[in-house]
C-alpha cells in the first residue's frame, strides 16, 4: 500500500466551540462528505478537525477520537501511520461496501479501535449510522462530566448519583420511568421508594429535575448556545419540558425545596 504525497497535503481545518471535551479528527478525502455531516451534527459542542492526511502525533490527545472515512479515500492512502496514534487516541473506521485492505483490518482488530459500517444509502442521507454513534459515544463522555456539575451544584442528589449519571449519560433513552429502570436493573417501585426519600412522588419528577438541572448548569457555567445545551440534556420540546417542570413542582414541592437553585 503506497504513502500519500505528504508535501501538498492540506493543513487541518478546525470546526466548533474550543472545550476540554475530547476532539474529534476526521481523515477523508474532503470536507464536503462526513466532515460535512459531523459539522452540522456535532459542531457547537465538540471540537471538530479535518485532515486529509494522517493527523500529527502532537495534534492529538489522548482522550481524542480519530474517524476515518476509508469511503472516500484514496486507495492508495497509507493505514500504516496511524499505528502510533492508537497509543493516544481511539481510532474509529468508517467503511462502506468495497473491501477493506488487510492493513485497515489489522487495525480494526485493536482494543481501541472501532468499525462503523455505513452504506451508499447512509452517506447519502448524511453518514447517520456515524454520527449517531458518535454522538452517543459523545454523550456519555459529557454526561459523566455534566453530572459532577449537576452534583456539585444540587448536593441534594448525591443519594441517588447513580440515576443522574444515567440521565445525563443517556439523555435522549430516559424519557420515561421505565427506561430509567431498564437502565438501572430496578423495578419501577423500588425507584419509586429510593427518590420518595427525596421528596419526589414519581419517578417523572426526578428525571425531569435533573435534566432542567443539568440544563441551567450548560447554561450558566459552560455558557452554550440554547439549542447546544438542550440537546445535550435531551429537551426536544422546550414547551413540554416546561410544562412537566410545572406539574413536578407542583406535586413533589417537598423535593424542590431542597434545592439550591429553582429551575425554570
Amino acid at each position: 500500500m503506497g504513502r500519500r504525497n505528504l508535501h501538498n497535503a492540506s493543513p487541518p481545518a478546525t470546526v466548533g466551540r474550543m472545550s476540554k471535551a475530547a476532539a474529534i479528527h476526521v481523515v477523508a478525502g474532503d470536507r464536503t462528505g462526513l466532515f460535512h455531516a459531523l459539522s452540522l451534527d456535532l459542531a457547537g459542542f465538540v471540537q471538530l478537525r479535518y485532515w486529509d492526511r494522517v493527523p500529527t502525533a502532537k495534534g492529538v490527545e489522548a482522550t481524542d477520537l480519530v474517524v476515518v472515512d476509508l469511503t472516500s479515500l484514496p486507495a492508495e492512502f497509507a493505514a500504516d501511520g496511524f499505528a502510533p496514534l492508537l497509543e493516544r487516541a481511539t481510532l474509529w473506521l468508517v467503511t462502506g461496501e468495497a473491501p477493506v485492505h488487510p492493513a485497515w483490518v489489522e487495525l480494526a482488530a485493536r482494543t481501541s479501535s472501532r468499525v462503523v459500517g455505513c452504506g451508499a444509502a447512509d452517506r447519502a442521507a448524511g453518514y447517520t449510522p456515524v454520527t449517531e454513534a458518535l454522538l452517543e459515544d459523545f454523550s456519555r463522555q459529557t454526561g459523566r462530566r455534566l453530572a459532577r456539575l449537576v452534583l456539585e451544584h444540587e448536593p441534594v442528589f448525591r443519594p441517588v448519583e447513580p440515576l443522574v449519571e444515567l440521565i445525563c449519560q443517556h439523555p435522549w433513552r430516559v424519557r420515561r420511568p421505565k427506561d430509567l429502570a431498564v437502565l438501572t436493573g430496578q423495578r419501577i417501585d423500588g425507584l419509586k421508594r429510593t427518590l420518595a426519600h427525596l421528596g419526589f412522588h414519581r419517578v417523572e419528577h426526578f428525571i425531569v429535575c435533573v435534566r432542567m438541572v443539568a440544563f441551567e448548569q450548560l447554561m450558566a457555567r459552560q455558557r452554550l448556545p440554547l439549542v447546544v445545551a438542550r440537546r445535550l440534556v435531551g429537551i426536544g420540546d422546550p414547551t413540554n419540558a416546561r410544562r412537566q417542570l410545572k406539574r413536578a413542582r407542583k406535586r413533589s414541592g417537598e423535593a424542590f425545596l431542597k434545592l439550591k437553585s429553582l429551575v425554570a
